[in-house]
């Protein structure tokens, strides 16, 4: 089987309602599929559910209703241990307001997922030296999060996000607070991840570059949306 095409994220019929005063309808009922090594971009205005589709493909949201199948598994019925488990090894989550922990310096941040995952210290270093390198921080690897850049802190992000080497990346506007300088760079990067080290990139975004790193591009819409 050539692992290039073969789908690693299926979604059937997912739809997604916030509760409150009034209901609101996030996700309109997607069919997606996704294959492995793939970049895709998904674009939308604000409201559709761009966000709550990766949060729901990271197993931090459940879905109303729908399936999605995460390397042939339905997350969707999965227990909260094995959502842990979801969250922690198949998939990293790169968020728009970075997320790092304020107390840690950049290499404690980098090393907290695989602390949780129970991996040794050796492999830890190593692991932190690679993406270090990779992402061109290794100068901050002391530093507190507040003393960095944007663009330098989204690359602390994605680091944290690929610790513990997932084969999916989720993207929820990783550009949306950084220059044009900073969000070229991150592209650059999340792109070369998915060709050298053969990762799956979904990357929820409004800017139009974007398209300019991916293989497909799709858009969410608040009418029910098909085989996409």
């Amino acid at each position: 089987m050539n692992k290039e095409k073969e789908t690693i994220i299926q979604i059937f019929d997912l739809l997604h309602v916030y509760k409150g005063k009034v209901e609101t309808i996030a996700l309109p009922g997607i069919n997606l599929s996704v294959k492995r090594g793939e970049r895709l971009v998904i674009r939308g205005k604000s409201g559709v559910g761009k966000s709550t589709l990766l949060y729901c493909v990271a197993g931090i949201l459940k879905p109303t209703t729908g399936k999605i199948l995460v390397k042939s598994k339905d997350i969707t019925d999965f227990n909260e241990d094995q959502l842990a488990d979801h969250r922690c090894l198949t998939v990293g989550l790169i968020y728009q307001s970075y997320n790092l922990a304020p107390f840690l310096n950049v290499r404690e941040n980098i090393e907290f997922p695989m602390v949780l995952a129970k991996t040794q210290v050796e492999k830890r270093k190593k692991r932190i030296k690679e993406l270090s390198e990779f992402l061109e921080i290794e100068r901050y690897l002391e530093q507190k999060p507040e003393y960095l850049s944007g663009g330098e802190q989204q690359r602390v992000a994605i680091a944290v996000a690929l610790a513990n080497n997932p084969p999916i990346i989720l993207a929820d506007e990783p550009t949306g607070n950084i220059d044009e300088e900073a969000s070229k760079m991150v592209y650059e990067h999340l792109s070369q991840l998915c060709q050298v080290y053969n990762k799956t990139l979904v990357l929820a975004s409004h800017d139009p570059k974007a398209k300019d790193y991916a293989d497909r591009e799709i858009f969410l819409s608040k009418i029910k949306t098909d085989n996409l």
